[in-house]
């Protein structure tokens, strides 16, 4: 790919001393320097440790009390950027506009910050697409277009899977009132195991604490989750 999928300006491979004496792999870039410095990623160190909101410093926001208040565990959610309006432009065009090309403007972190938990012993769950947007509207899972060839487990199927009221059509107000989604069809029992959750965006923690109950229900050890942002 010799062009910049978001500008279409040519793209040039930086090759300084310090990657020609690391030895890793020539990975070809496919998008240029300045399109990729205008999303903002989210400094872990000043995040909220309850869903991955960047803060001025780590401590939990007030979405995250309000989860705590009313009686959940939080998931510990760690996003990779903020989802300002380059996000979300990049998002419409992939997972609203279906073009799969742009799978691959994140997909290398997101693989490596998926692998990291990977590694420690997680079952990676994605968060699951109603079989009308599949079919119809996008073709393929979002999700699993950056996670690539990583393994992940089908323990989640969606209830409803036509005639259904996206996420994105919703409020605030509308979303938090959204009814269990999923079901579960994983093994009877996950016999403790630990689970990383992984999603596009973090926007209320709706979705994703529905999937979280499910699967702590089944027996789950420990549920968190990823999502490329926040």
């Amino acid at each position: 790919m010799n062009e910049c999928l978001l500008c279409g300006r040519k793209l040039k491979q930086d090759m300084t001393f310090d990657f020609l004496f690391s030895f890793r792999p020539l990975e070809q870039s496919v998008v240029c320097k300045a399109c990729r410095q205008k999303f903002e990623k989210i400094d872990f160190k000043t995040s909220c440790p309850g869903c991955g909101r960047q803060m001025s410093e780590k401590t939990i926001c007030e979405d995250c009390k309000r989860w705590e208040k009313a009686g959940y565990e939080l998931l510990f959610n760690q996003a990779l950027y903020k989802y300002d309006e380059n996000m979300k432009a990049y998002v419409t065009r992939y997972k609203f506009m279906g073009d799969y090309r742009y799978r691959l403007i994140f997909a290398n972190e997101f693989q490596e910050k998926v692998a990291e938990f990977q590694k420690q012993g997680y079952a990676i769950v994605t968060i699951p697409v109603d079989r009308e947007t599949f079919e119809k509207t996008r073709g393929f899972n979002q999700v699993l277009g950056w996670l690539g060839k990583i393994d992940c487990e089908n323990y989640l199927v969606m209830r409803q899977n036509k005639g259904r009221l996206k996420q994105s059509h919703k409020d605030r107000a509308m979303r938090m009132k959204t009814k269990q989604p999923f079901e579960y069809v994983g093994p009877n029992n996950l016999s403790d195991k630990k689970i990383l959750l992984v999603d596009d965006i973090y926007t209320t923690g709706r979705t994703l604490y529905h999937a979280k109950t499910l699967l702590e229900d089944a027996g789950a050890k420990f549920v968190t989750s990823v999502t490329l942002a926040r």
